[in-house]
């Protein structure tokens, strides 16, 4: 049971730090170089299926590192499922608490309205959107390790 709990967790923390590196490398460049119209649209699109995807991977793969960290009989290996537990909880907090109200805040603007006193949420959404990814490849490392140390 640990062995395949543990390849489902390295997997999916795996893609959850994969997808929001590919984000932050492609997507919110992209989003910078686009004038607030069109950015407006494009987030948009792109956050329709993100929004279907990402939130029940971290929270699905959160609950299966805390498994791990509860049927574990190594105390290295509770102390990294449980750190990888801990990061994934804090990208979920940093979604729910920064880039989503961020998102919807977006996503409830008029294109065709957006004026120059338009206070534009790239920056900020940016800066959280690295905390995230920061804290998915914490999680990946810590699964990583936590699998390799299998006694």
């Amino acid at each position: 049971m640990i062995t395949v709990l543990s390849a489902l967790v390295l997997g999916a923390s795996g893609i959850l730090a994969g997808v929001l590196v590919a984000v932050a490398l492609g997507v919110v460049p992209a989003f910078r170089g686009l004038p607030p119209d069109q950015y407006i649209r494009v987030h948009r699109l792109a956050g329709q299926y993100y929004d279907r995807v990402m939130p029940p991977l971290v929270i699905g793969s959160t609950g299966v590192d805390i498994a791990l960290a509860v049927l574990a009989d190594d105390g290295g290996r509770v102390i990294l499922f449980s750190a990888g537990a801990a990061a994934q909880l804090g990208v979920s907090v940093v979604s729910q608490l920064a880039n989503v109200p961020i998102n919807r805040r977006v996503k409830g603007t008029d294109p065709l309205r957006v004026g120059l006193d338009w206070d534009d949420p790239r920056d900020r959404w940016a800066r959280w959107h690295l905390v995230r990814t920061v804290l998915a490849l914490c999680a990946v490392l810590a699964n990583a390790a936590a699998v390799a140390i299998h006694p």
